[in-house]
């Protein structure tokens, strides 16, 4: 999640960079980064609230990791 939210200020950092110089083509060609990034700290966020609900419990680790292995 820190790694995500590293990456989304950097992206973000960009589009400031963009908005300084006016350079409004790559506003609007960073915004598909930004609506990506956002949609990825939300799932990594979902991730490490489940597993802060798994805790300690080995079996249901082990099913979250099945479940995480067979996602897209």
């Amino acid at each position: 999640f820190k790694h995500e939210q590293y990456i989304t200020g950097r992206i973000s950092a960009l589009v400031d960079q963009a908005a300084k110089l006016g350079d409004h083509g790559t506003e609007r060609f960073l915004d598909w980064f930004v609506n990506e990034q956002v949609e990825e700290e939300v799932q990594a966020d979902k991730v490490v609230q489940q597993l802060k609900m798994i805790g300690d419990s080995k079996g249901t680790l082990l099913m979250f990791d099945h479940v995480m292995g067979k996602r897209d």
